[in-house]
């Protein structure tokens, strides 16, 4: 690995350490906001693990969504590609074609 990498991981990761050592208090994640008391979709977990599965959601998300990004512009490039360099051969021809008077 690089230093700055190690530079950068290594404090981060004690930092989370340190955070999850001090939210180890169990907390109730329920998937239904609108249930009063008992929800049927609740999970009982320990804070920082709901902090780090959200920071987990969150990257692959994003993840995602650069990869389906990066997929569509190079179908698009290879789509318009042919397309483009005709274009251009034409664009160029005009361009080295003497003016007519």
């Amino acid at each position: 690995m690089k230093r700055s990498t190690v530079l950068l991981l290594v404090p981060v990761a004690v930092i989370a350490a340190v955070l999850a050592i001090a939210n180890r208090e169990q907390v109730v994640f329920k998937l239904d906001p609108f249930a009063a008391n008992d929800s049927a979709v609740a999970f009982v977990m320990p804070l920082f693990l709901l902090v780090f599965l959200s920071f987990l959601l969150g990257v692959l998300v994003g993840g995602t969504t650069i990869a389906l990004r990066r997929g569509r512009n190079a179908r698009r490039k290879s789509v318009a590609g042919p397309a483009a360099a005709d274009m251009l051969a034409v664009e160029s021809n005009r361009q080295m074609a003497p003016p007519q008077s």
